[in-house]
C-alpha cells in the first residue's frame, strides 16, 4: 500500500481556507489515489521551515512517501522589512541576501532530517501569492492601506531568493521537486493571497499523484514537475 505524507504548511493545510463543500488537498489527493492507497497530512497552517522536525515526530510506521511544502511563512515572516529604509538598492539587496541566507542554513537542516527518515522524498517550491488581485487582510489587518500591485512587485523579487535555495538544495540532494509557481498561476487557484483554493488544490494533488506514477520520483535524481 502506498502511504502519502503531507508535511509543511498551508499549501497542504488549506481546509480553513476553502469552502465547506470544498474539499482540502488531503481529501483531493485521497480521491484520485488508488484504493490501496492513502493520504495522511501532518501539514499544520502557519508552520514553517524549523517546525517540519516536530511534524516528522509523527510519522506513520507504515509511511511509504513524504512530500514538503513549505518556506512560504518563512518568508512571510519577513515582509516588514519592505517598509524598511535603505540608502540604496545594494543595502537592499545585502539586506535580502542575508535572509536568504538564514533560510538556506535551516532548509537544508530540515532535508537532512526529511532525508535520514528513508523515504522517498519530493519537495515544492514557493508559489508567487496575489496580492495584487486579492483582498490583503488575511496578511496586513489594514490591508485596505496597502498598495496590492506594489507589494506583489516586491513579494516576487523577494521569493527568488527562497526559491533558489530550495531548487539548489534539491538539485544537490538529488530530489523532486514540484513547482508550485508553475502550477498555481492563475486568480481562481487562490482562496487568499497566500492559500490555495480547492481550484489550485486540484492541481497541487494532481502533481503529487503523477509523480507517484512516474518512476523518475524515485530515480536518485531532480526531476522538477510542474
Amino acid at each position: 500500500m502506498t502511504h502519502v505524507i503531507l508535511c509543511g504548511d498551508s499549501i497542504f493545510d488549506n481546509r480553513p481556507y476553502v469552502q465547506l463543500d470544498e474539499p482540502d488537498v488531503t481529501t483531493q489527493v485521497n480521491a484520485i489515489l488508488p484504493e490501496d492507497s492513502k493520504a495522511t497530512r501532518l501539514a499544520v497552517d502557519g508552520d514553517v521551515t524549523e517546525d517540519i522536525h516536530r511534524q516528522l515526530q509523527s510519522l506513520p510506521n507504515d509511511a511509504t512517501h513524504l512530500f514538503i511544502s513549505v518556506g512560504g511563512n518563512d518568508a512571510l515572516g519577513g515582509i516588514n522589512v519592505f517598509t524598511e529604509p535603505v540608502a540604496n538598492v545594494g543595502e537592499a539587496l545585502i539586506y535580502v541576501n542575508t535572509m536568504r541566507n538564514q533560510f538556506e542554513t535551516r532548509y537544508k537542516e530540515m532535508l537532512q532530517h526529511a532525508l535520514s527518515q528513508q523515504l522517498p522524498l519530493t519537495v515544492c517550491s514557493v508559489y508567487y501569492p496575489r496580492f495584487h488581485s486579492q483582498n490583503l487582510e488575511r496578511v496586513f489587518p489594514d490591508g485596505n492601506r496597502v498598495n496590492g500591485e506594489t507589494l506583489q512587485q516586491m513579494a516576487m523579487a523577494a521569493l527568488a531568493n527562497f526559491n533558489d535555495v530550495i531548487f539548489r538544495q534539491a538539485f544537490q540532494l538529488k530530489v523532486p521537486l514540484i513547482d508550485l509557481r508553475v502550477l498555481c498561476d492563475e486568480d481562481a487557484d487562490f482562496a487568499n493571497p497566500i492559500e490555495p483554493s480547492a481550484v489550485g488544490g486540484q492541481k497541487i494533488a494532481r502533481a503529487i499523484v503523477d509523480m507517484l506514477d512516474s518512476s523518475e520520483g524515485s530515480a536518485n535524481k531532480t526531476t522538477v514537475y510542474a
